[in-house]
């Protein structure tokens, strides 16, 4: 059953009483960090505690010692004291920081984490190499594991000053802020998310993401209005995005332009926020917005484009389909005829057909020959430009029946064989944004 879990890596420091503030909260006076984050982050809700601990870290704060003639309590009794329903785990862990420890503490800290579970980090403690074994971790954790992250916390106590200067400071205060550094960890989602997008094309795992901040802020009751309207703004982009990648992934022809604009649009409202959970994005917005950079001001060219768009990102069946279909549009745009009309269309695709194999007059099969007639008489002298046509349409028709045929592309051959006819038919896109022009 998933958990909510406190990982936390216990030191071999005399620390020092004190007061932990989170969101106005104060925790109990505590030596222990751990104590404090299990109280203010627990809300009604069991959390499990797993304190990673080395041999010497151990023997110097698991257990009760004695200090300077004093009593100190070990974090075990403290816990006993302050959340006595805690279920706290300890596990010993090696103190060297070479590859080989570096993967045991990996194995250790994974085998703690549960399908599912929520995960409460604190590296407050952690020293060297630890807490860029924790992003590893908590990273693997939510793609192996499905785990989420409940807060990557920091107790701030060197905001105090020394430790020689602490000891002059009274109970109250001794108060220590607990740091979220949450947002840097789903730094990584968001870079997962973009990786997916510049890769595919896809942008649903940067929409969910935008998604749940979005609920994250409007539940906040802390949150200002800035924020709200910030992220707001940044839900408003991911969805845009998503709509246009998916606009070109179930080949909507005639929308991808007017979606690539509202893109544009939101993309320049996001990236005039002040707000700080939005600005670390800014570099990557700078990646997204490379992805349609191709995409200019002639809708003729940018009907090649889009099949480009297609191929780079492993979309070889719908480059075909728009390749195919924008050839015609471009003839509809470049002559001024009905885009969306079928008959039309149905004509200029047995027009090319006709002009790339010569095919005889009484051998076609049209629906108005009168205007069959007209555009071959226009198309005749691009003859050679439109001969690449004949072989996407083969190509379309292998995908679309699936192999299904006497000699099939193999599929290794499929996309550089579709890069191959995107070059060669370019010339003719650039012939009809001319004749348009």
């Amino acid at each position: 059953m998933a958990r909510n879990v406190l990982l936390s890596f216990l030191g071999r420091n005399d620390y020092e009483y004190c007061f932990y503030t989170y969101r106005g909260q104060r925790s109990s006076y505590t030596r222990f960090v751990q104590t404090a984050i299990y109280e203010l982050f627990r809300n009604e809700e069991p959390m499990d505690v797993i304190i990673f601990a080395t041999k010497e870290a151990k023997e110097s704060n698991w257990n009760d010692k004695v200090r300077e003639g004093q009593q100190v309590k070990g974090i075990q009794t403290a816990f006993q004291q302050i959340a006595p329903e805690a279920t706290v785990k300890l596990v010993e862990i090696e103190s060297g920081q070479d590859e080989s420890a570096n993967w045991k503490l990996f194995d250790s800290i994974i085998a703690e984490i549960g399908e599912g579970d929520t995960i409460y980090f604190d590296i407050t403690h952690s020293f060297r190499s630890i807490p860029f074994v924790a992003l590893i971790v908590l990273n693997y954790a939510r793609l192996v594991k499905k785990a989420t992250i409940g807060a990557l916390a920091y107790g701030w106590f060197e905001k105090l000053g020394r430790p020689n200067e602490v000891k002059q400071l009274s109970p109250e205060q001794r108060l220590v802020p607990i740091v979220d550094l949450t947002n840097m960890a789903q730094l990584l989602d968001w870079t997962n998310g973009v990786d997916q997008f510049l890769r595919t094309g896809d942008a649903s795992l940067i929409k969910e993401l935008t998604a749940r901040e979005n609920r994250k802020v409007f539940c906040d009751a802390n949150a200002s209005p800035l924020l709200k309207r910030e992220v707001e703004k940044l839900n408003k982009l991911a969805k845009q995005l998503d709509r246009t990648g998916n606009s070109i992934r179930t080949c909507r022809s005639l929308q991808v332009e007017e979606e690539v604009e509202k893109f544009r649009y939101q993309l320049e409202q996001v990236r005039h926020s002040q707000a700080e959970a939005i600005k670390p994005l800014v570099p990557i917005l700078d990646e997204m917005e490379k992805k349609y950079s191709n995409f200019g001001g002639n809708t003729i060219i940018n009907g090649w484009e889009v099949a480009r768009w297609c191929v780079d990102n492993g979309l070889i069946q719908s480059a075909l389909t728009m390749l195919s279909e924008n050839v015609v549009t471009a003839i509809c745009r470049a002559f001024q005829l009905e885009v969306t009309n079928v008959e039309i269309r149905n004509d200029l695709h047995s027009a090319i057909r006709i002009i790339i194999r010569r095919t005889k007059k009484e051998e076609w099969e049209v629906h108005s020959v009168p205007f069959v007639e007209e555009m071959v008489e226009k198309l005749l002298p691009y003859r050679e430009l439109l001969k690449p046509f004949g072989e996407v349409a083969e190509l379309r028709n292998d995908m679309n029946h699936a192999g299904v045929r006497e000699r099939p592309l193999t599929a290794d051959r499929f996309a550089q064989r579709v890069k191959t006819l995107l070059d060669a038919i370019k010339p003719f896109f650039e012939e009809m944004a001319a004749l348009s022009q």
